[in-house]
């Protein structure tokens, strides 16, 4: 086979692999909009099933609970959000830069091929690191409702607040508004 078939060849293949490598990304993706969402459901039943507990055992009206609970669900809900749209804006940049690589390797112009290999990577780093980020703030999360469950039986209304507290200032990184300290 000739040098310029032989690199045809290659050029095809690799190209081939970028879109397989899109799709089971896109794939990946999808199903991992999925978990979020199956999460979201779950923690919702979670919450659902503490402030009943609570309001029957320690007379916690739902009211008080959801005014309690306001920041660190819609704390949620605001990175769900945000992790979505990254992994969406990470799916369309990836088929972008994909392209670009496509058209350099049928063009020749392998030194455009390697900066799109480092934009690839870069991003892939920075999708990461937001996932990661997103997945302990979310696991923090589920381990403090799982504690207010269990302890469910013995905690006081102050206790709860208490903890819920500690929660907002580790993930928002601020004090709770003074309206739910006062009324702790």
């Amino acid at each position: 086979m000739s040098v310029p078939n032989e690199i045809k060849r290659l050029t095809e293949e690799v190209i081939t692999s970028f879109d397989a490598g899109i799709g089971a990304v896109g794939l990946l993706i999808e199903k991992g909009l999925e978990i979020l969402d199956g999460y979201r459901r779950e923690q919702e039943a979670v919450n659902g099933s503490l402030r009943d507990s609570l309001a029957s055992i320690v007379s916690l009206r739902h009211k008080d609970f959801d005014e309690v609970m306001s920041r660190i669900l819609s704390f949620q809900s605001k990175r769900e959000i945000e992790i979505k749209t990254l992994i969406k804006g990470f799916l369309a940049e990836q088929r972008e830069i994909t392209g670009k690589i496509k058209r350099s390797l049928e063009a020749g112009i392998f030194q455009e091929v390697e900066k799109g290999k480092r934009e690839l990577k870069k991003m892939i780093d920075q999708a990461k690191e937001g996932i990661l980020s997103f997945q302990q703030e979310q696991e923090r999360i589920r381990a403090t409702f799982a504690q207010l469950e269990s302890q469910k039986d013995k905690l006081s209304v102050m206790e709860f607040k208490k903890v819920i507290q500690d929660l907002e200032e580790e993930l928002l990184g601020e004090k709770p508004a003074a309206s739910i300290q006062q009324s702790a």
